[in-house]
């Protein structure tokens, strides 16, 4: 579990970026410009002001720090081919049952 008000964990959140950032000797306006993401952007995580979650994953992969991220993604959740045209399948049929099932007067 993680302790704090919102405001403590996102400067937690911006001062690791932050020291990450300096570790590689980069400065906020080249971490912006590699992540596609505006200068303020960069200033605003830093400073626990916040940002998007977009921007934040595009910081952190520019940062090669996608290990920050990778816990709320896991290979289980893909779904396969197969599994995707059988759901597009049910879910066709369901369409077709409620099309069908229209009382006509």
């Amino acid at each position: 579990m993680i302790y704090g008000s919102k405001e403590d964990i996102l400067q937690r959140i911006g001062n690791v970026v932050r020291v990450e950032r300096l570790q590689q000797n980069i400065t906020q306006r080249v971490l912006a410009a590699r992540s596609g993401v505006s200068l303020n952007a960069v200033k605003n995580i830093e400073s626990g002001a916040g940002a998007t979650l977009g921007t934040f994953v595009l910081v952190c992969r520019t940062l090669g720090k996608d290990s920050w991220i990778s816990s709320f993604s896991s290979v289980n959740d893909e779904i396969s081919p197969i599994e995707y045209a059988e759901n597009l399948q049910k879910a066709k049929r369901r369409i077709r049952l409620r099309a069908g099932s229209k009382r006509r007067k």
